[in-house]
């Protein structure tokens, strides 16, 4: 259930970075209505109604800082994020550090990300992270990680989403947390760190103390359903039918659109089979290379999404385009012909490939360079038809 979750929260941040251009949070008065009152342990958090402030020292000095009007995108293998922006900041990299202010969202992809104290992020924050350590003012978390921890000078002004392997509460939270964890280490000085309600889920329930929690804390047991036999068998049927229609779907829409395509693969000799190999290792890296640049480069969102979506396709396609190249080997070998025969041949293979793939270690090996060749076949043969052409414009010339 855990990993399960884990995998949703990540997918959902995922789908945000790449999707999102606004804000979805406003900052909110830091007094909790209800009598709770949580105050802010470090006085540099400013308060919630101050704009940014427009002076920071710099070298003993007071001067103007830098601040950039539009979101802002950023990759590299160690960030500083210092500015001052008003709009969203999309950072990617292996270390991130954050110390500056942020009106929009604060979206990051990285191995470790630190906010230090002068760090104030007016609206949400989402980060995928393998280790996150929050110091500063944040408006909204939502956070994926192995190892999570709000220090004890940190204040998230609204809602804590956290989903993590440990999670270590030190600082406030003005309203609801909602936790997901193995390990739970929450530290407290006779004070109220989560002002609203606290909802959290592991394999057993936390020894709370009074006054921590503001509101009510609701606890889930995380509980591991062993499936039956019946049930593993009907969930093997199911996937073997399942990937059985999606390839029939990709060899019809192949023959009705593409048939001089589904030909050439038909066609395709060994030389062009080791080919479709490499291509389908080294055309994947380059398209997922591309895809990040095109997120961080600001081009319009829509164009971005069409892209990931196109490359997802493909990718989930490889079997189907490697069970095609494999049913026409099996036609010639039995003889077999009428595009009927071809369509059965080509769902054995395919069946065949599944089967292989569910063997223990070395399945999942052979399943994942099948797929590579199937990528491979689709781009070697889609430029082959131009060989072709280019081919014949030579001889006409010599002609």
């Amino acid at each position: 259930m855990f990993k399960r979750k884990c995998k949703f929260l990540f997918i959902l941040v995922t789908l945000f970075i790449l999707v999102s251009s606004f804000s979805l949070a406003t900052p909110e008065p830091r007094t909790v209505e209800d009598g709770n009152s949580i105050m802010p342990i470090s006085e540099n958090v400013p308060n919630d109604t101050e704009p940014i402030n427009e002076e920071v020292p710099n070298e003993g000095t007071i001067s103007d800082p830098e601040i950039i009007y539009n979101d802002l995108y950023l990759a590299s293998d160690k960030l500083e994020i210092d500015q001052l922006v008003d709009g969203n900041v999309y950072a990617f990299g292996n270390e991130v550090v954050v110390k500056g202010e942020i009106a929009g969202n604060l979206f990051i992809f990285a191995n470790k990300v630190t906010f230090e104290e002068s760090a104030y992020i007016y609206s949400s924050l989402f980060v995928a992270a393998s280790e996150v350590n929050i110091s500063g003012y944040v408006c909204d978390v939502y956070s994926f990680a192995n190892k999570f921890t709000l220090n004890a000078n940190a204040y998230v002004g609204r809602d804590l989403n956290v989903s993590a392997n440990t999670i270590t509460i030190n600082g406030l939270v003005r309203r609801d947390a909602h936790l997901n964890a193995a390990t739970y280490n929450i530290f407290s000085k006779n004070e109220n760190l989560i002002g609203g309600n606290l909802e959290y889920s592991s394999s057993t329930e936390l020894d709370i103390p009074e006054g921590i929690v503001g509101g009510e804390i609701k606890y889930n047991k995380e509980t591991v359903n062993e499936e039956s036999v019946i049930e593993k068998i009907f969930d093997y049927i199911f996937d073997a039918i399942n990937g059985l229609v999606y390839t029939l779907v990709v060899l019809l829409l192949a023959l009705w659109l593409a048939p001089k395509f589904v030909n050439r693969v038909s066609n395709m000799d060994t030389k062009k089979a080791f080919i479709s190999l490499g291509i389908g290792i080294v055309a994947p890296l380059a398209i997922l290379f591309a895809l990040i640049l095109l997120v961080f480069s600001g081009v319009a969102s829509l164009v971005s999404v069409s892209a990931i979506f196109l490359f997802i396709a493909i990718c989930m396609s490889g079997n189907a385009f490697a069970s095609i190249y494999f049913g026409a080997l099996f036609t010639k070998l039995l003889k077999w012909d009428g595009k009927l025969k071809f369509v059965l041949a080509s769902l054995i293979s395919a069946l065949a490939i599944w089967v292989i793939s569910q063997i223990p270690y070395i399945g999942g090996i052979f399943g994942f360079l099948v797929a590579l060749f199937g990528i491979g076949t689709l781009f070697v043969n889609a430029v082959y038809r131009k060989e072709i052409e280019t081919e014949k414009a030579h001889q006409e010339i010599k002609e």
